[in-house]
């Protein structure tokens, strides 16, 4: 009578080739994650690209808010002043959210529905901390940067573009800012 069955030389090595695939695995879904996360942010920069064009062309103001605002918008179209930071309503007294919310370009907490910032999102999960807006050396002109997980070299050259047209480069050394679109109002 023999006994049939595995080695254990056998079984070690079928456990070794089960676990290289699930690592090949795990890393492939990583990546297409945060490629999904990227396009989520794309869309919603788009989208508030456009939402600002829309406000400008409406109100033909260009907008103000941000870091060390200090009335909230009430009624107005616009802040009183500000200089530029967190998009995010919540983020100052007054923001570009606010702002495009008040003619009803933007759904309320739009930034906050953005994929999160993996770099700077002190103590949150949401978008608030995802896309920052300032003014950059000409009047008129703006930067809109946004956080990516896995950005394209395309994305670094908008952003290396953005700077070198006078925008700051705190969002990117401060915050993994790593996408950015210039904005002509």
């Amino acid at each position: 009578m023999s006994k049939r069955g595995f080695t254990i030389v056998e079984l070690l090595i079928v456990i070794v080739v089960i676990a290289i695939l699930a690592s090949i695995s795990v890393v492939a879904y990583n990546g297409i994650q945060n490629r999904a996360s990227d396009v989520a942010v794309r869309a919603g920069v788009d989208s508030y690209v456009k939402a600002l064009y829309r406000w400008n062309a409406e109100t033909g103001q260009r907008p103000v808010g941000g870091w060390s605002s200090t009335t909230a918008i009430g009624s107005g179209e616009n802040c009183v002043d500000g200089s530029g930071g967190w998009t995010a309503s919540g983020s100052y007294a007054c923001s570009i959210e606010d702002i495009l919310r008040s003619k009803n370009l933007v759904p309320a907490n739009y930034t906050r529905s953005l994929p999160n910032n993996t770099i700077y999102s002190p103590g949150t999960t949401d978008g608030r901390f995802t896309l920052m807006f300032y003014a950059c050396g000409t009047a008129g002109r703006y930067a809109l940067y946004y956080h990516l997980r896995a950005p394209t070299a395309q994305d670094s050259s908008d952003v290396a573009a953005a700077e070198s047209l006078g925008c700051t480069t705190a969002p990117r050394t401060n915050y993994g800012m790593r996408g950015a679109k210039v904005i002509n109002l």
